[in-house]
Parts: structure tokens; C-alpha cells; sequence
């Protein structure tokens, strides 16, 4: 039986390497949150569009008149997935903007124990 060549056979493992996701510790997991994100706003943003067309078809089969509220539908589907994502993104940004961070309560409760 011959022996492997060397530095073919099985790797050691660095300590403290195992379980640790390919990206690298924190910084891999915020890439990971954020990519989970906005595929969340991809998702609800067709998924309004297609719902609020197929409401449009089934509207223009009662009523016959065929493409009309399958677009209206369409429409108002990405507007809604639009203004969902706007929601998120910009008025809650807006209101962490606002609200005083933790440091800022600590310094204002110092001050007002003076």
C-alpha cells in the first residue's frame, strides 16, 4: 500500500474555524440580513403585482372588458409593493434618525440628575 503524497491527505482544522460562516463572523451575517432584505422587497413588490392582476382578470371576466383592470390591477399592485418599500426603507430610517441613541439618554439623564 503506498502512502499519500504529502499535503494531500486530511487538513487540520484551525482552531475556532468550525461553524463559522464562509463570509467571516459578524460582517458575513449583516451581508446575509441585508441580502435577505431586500429580496424581501423584491418578493412583496411582485407578489402585490401579480395578486392586485389577477384580482384585475378576475374583475374583467365579470365584466367583460378584458384588459383594462388587469392593468389598473397591475398598477396599483406596484404601487402598493412600491409604497411598502418606501415605508420600510425611508420612514423607518426617518424615525431611528430621530430617536435618541443610547449614549445620548445616558449623557441627558446625567445632566438631569445635576
Amino acid at each position: 500500500m503506498s502512502q499519500p503524497a504529502s499535503g494531500t491527505g486530511p487538513r487540520k482544522r484551525e482552531p475556532g474555524a468550525a461553524g463559522r460562516p464562509p463570509g467571516g463572523g459578524p460582517r458575513g451575517s449583516e451581508s446575509a440580513r441585508q441580502l435577505g432584505e431586500l429580496a424581501g422587497f423584491g418578493l412583496t413588490m411582485a407578489l402585490a403585482t401579480a395578486l392586485f392582476a389577477w384580482l384585475g382578470s378576475l374583475l374583467d371576466d365579470r365584466l367583460g372588458t378584458k384588459p383594462l383592470f388587469v392593468l389598473v390591477g397591475a398598477f396599483v399592485g406596484f404601487g402598493a409593493g412600491f409604497y411598502s418599500m418606501y415605508s420600510r426603507l425611508v420612514l423607518r430610517g426617518r424615525e431611528s434618525d430621530r430617536a435618541p441613541r443610547s449614549d445620548e439618554r445616558d449623557e441627558a439623564a446625567a445632566d438631569d440628575s445635576d
